[in-house]
């Protein structure tokens, strides 16, 4: 910088103040009081006190193991952020597909070899986000988000990411509109297990998949509701995939109902659950699929294309029989319900035809402890086999016991021991054990 510089920033200063000499204070005693009317004598305008209204607080609350609460607005919208650190160890006796968390059992080899496998991994590892905003219309908005950290195909054994839930929902006491990446209205309910896949392909239909939804909650009094549920669903789940074959929508959605009635009022169980003593459930799926042959370049499909139609009734129930032991089960029949993990994941059979298939689940679970509780069931999947090809799954079983140990809300141990059958149609059939173990980290 120059050295007359400061000489001259001094001159510029001074001819400032010269010409924009500041007020003298104001006396305190002259100052209106906070709140009063203005002075007399002066314009209302003038002398009107002007309010500024603080814009409202944000606060966060965090509840280890149930996540953190971000409150906005004089507590009008929410933000919830959880998450969970996984980390399941997998012995399977008998080669499982996939390995990490088998959906069924890989055909023995002729030469009587090993085929044991053993997995470590921490792909049910996951994030979430829940939102809640003001009113709107009598209607409480909503948004909700949970990822996993496995590949988007299940049937891979890699990492990646999984959006599992990713929807946007309008509810109040009476009703509830939804739209986004959902589980399926059709046969919603899950056995306990460990593996993220929850006996699909072993007798528990249902997935995740894009849908709207409408639902309506009749509660005549606190010992009865009737929930009526419809949908319409993207077709093609793409969960569990396979390359063999091209299928794709008929140009429609599915349209999926259920119907369920909750009996007797909600009451604290063991556990901290909250269920009544009696809820049962009937649903139903119809869509189509087509179906082609992927083809090398210069390849003849030798196939007509198939169009199918695509339906299925399940039925679902849930018993709290005392407060600490209940039972819990559901059933399905249909056809081309691959999409939805019936048919053992097969959709189309011999000729491109539909594969026709029935199965289902039952668990009984007790609580020992609110800490402690044991869980056994089994699942089965049976298609018809006269629609199947050579190649093909013809029955897939699992007979399943674990032990769960919430040692906090925010640590859960638990250990399971699969028995697993796998018959296939010209392949020799498959049976083993397998036993999973998961450390589950809650924030």
């Amino acid at each position: 910088m120059p050295r007359f510089a400061p000489a001259c920033v001094a001159v510029f200063m001074a001819v400032v103040s010269a010409f924009a000499q500041p007020a003298p204070p104001p006396v305190l005693s002259d100052l209106p009081p906070v709140g009063l009317p203005p002075t007399a004598g002066l314009p209302p305008t003038a002398g009107a006190m002007t309010t500024l209204t603080a814009p409202p607080p944000v606060t966060t609350t965090y509840d280890p193991g149930d996540g953190l609460t971000v409150s906005m607005m004089n507590g009008e919208s929410k933000l919830k952020l959880f998450g969970q650190f996984s980390t399941l160890a997998v012995a399977n006796t008998d080669r499982g597909f996939p390995v990490g968390a088998p959906l069924f059992l890989l055909p023995p080899p002729a030469s009587g070899n090993r085929t044991n496998t053993f997995d470590i991994n921490a792909r049910q590892t996951a994030f979430g986000a829940a939102f809640t905003g003001p009113a709107v219309m009598g209607f409480t908005p909503a948004a909700t988000v949970l990822v996993f950290i496995q590949n988007d195909n299940l049937t891979s054994d890699a990492y990646g990411f999984l959006p599992y839930n990713v929807f946007a929902e309008l509810r109040n006491d009476d009703w509830r509109f939804a739209a986004g990446l959902m589980s399926d209205v059709f046969n919603p309910a899950n056995p306990t297990n460990i593996p993220l896949l929850k006996l699909l392909t072993s007798g528990n239909t249902g997935s995740f998949a894009g849908s709207i939804r409408a639902e309506h909650f009749y509660k005549p009094d606190p010992t009865f509701q009737l929930t009526t549920q419809v949908a319409l669903r993207k077709p093609i789940a793409s969960v569990v995939t396979s390359n063999q074959r091209l299928i794709e929508d008929n140009g429609w959605p599915n349209v999926e109902a259920r119907v369920a009635a909750g009996v007797g009022e909600v009451a604290a169980l063991a556990g901290g659950r909250k269920l009544r003593p009696l809820e049962v459930g009937v649903s139903g799926v119809v869509g189509q699929l087509r179906n082609g042959a992927i083809l090398a370049p210069g390849q003849v499909d030798p196939l007509a294309r198939s169009t199918i139609d695509v339906w299925g009734l399940g039925a679902d129930v849930q018993a709290a029989v005392t407060s600490r032991f209940g039972l819990a089960g559901e059933f399905f029949v249909g056809q081309g319900l691959g999409e939805y993990n019936g048919g053992i994941g097969q959709t189309f059979g011999a000729d491109l035809r539909a594969i026709r298939t029935a199965g289902g689940w039952g668990e009984a679970y007790f609580y020992l402890t609110d800490q402690w509780h044991v869980h056994t069931g089994y699942g089965i999947d049976a298609p018809v086999r006269g629609d199947l090809t050579p190649t093909q799954f013809a029955r897939n079983q699992t007979y399943y016991t674990n032990v769960v140990w919430d040692v906090s809300k925010t640590l859960q141990l638990s250990f399971q021991v699969d028995y697993r059958k796998t018959d296939y149609i010209a392949f020799r059939n498959a049976d083993g054990l397998v036993f999973i173990s998961q450390f589950l980290l809650k924030f």
